[in-house]
């Protein structure tokens, strides 16, 4: 779901969080000295299968690539992963942005939509109230 809106025809959605740890390298040892936490990241993408009439600037009445002309306006979005079988939310990964979208047409096939985004925090199950 994008702002709580159940996106039409999402066939794959990938996301995951990386903190990134720094060694602590002193001049008196060899072995590193300790691993210091230092940036937080979050990736995210989505397949989805292009629908006429319901482009990735319009996705079900949501606005996932901003056109050209409100790029610098476009609102921060929430997407939710929900589990089919029992509805609950399994994670939210909070202020996203669609950064690049690529449409692949086939000869013989379904044509699909791949979106990278760029978010700034994920939740899961365990975080969500």
């Amino acid at each position: 779901m994008i702002e709580g809106v159940k996106v039409m025809y999402a066939t794959n959605v990938s996301y995951s969080e990386e903190i990134r740890h720094d060694a602590i390298e002193v001049l008196d040892q060899f072995d590193v000295a300790e691993h210091v936490p230092v940036s937080y990241n979050v990736t995210f993408s989505a397949q989805m299968v292009r629908v006429v009439t319901n482009p990735i600037k319009l996705r079900d009445g949501v606005v996932i690539q901003p056109r050209l002309e409100d790029i610098l306006s476009a609102p921060e979005l929430t997407c939710s992963i929900e589990d089919r079988a029992t509805g609950n939310v399994i994670a939210n990964i909070e202020r996203v942005k669609a950064t690049r979208y690529t449409q692949n047409t086939g000869a013989r096939g379904i044509v699909l939509n791949d979106v990278e985004f760029v978010a700034i925090r994920i939740r899961d199950e365990s975080e969500i109230a």
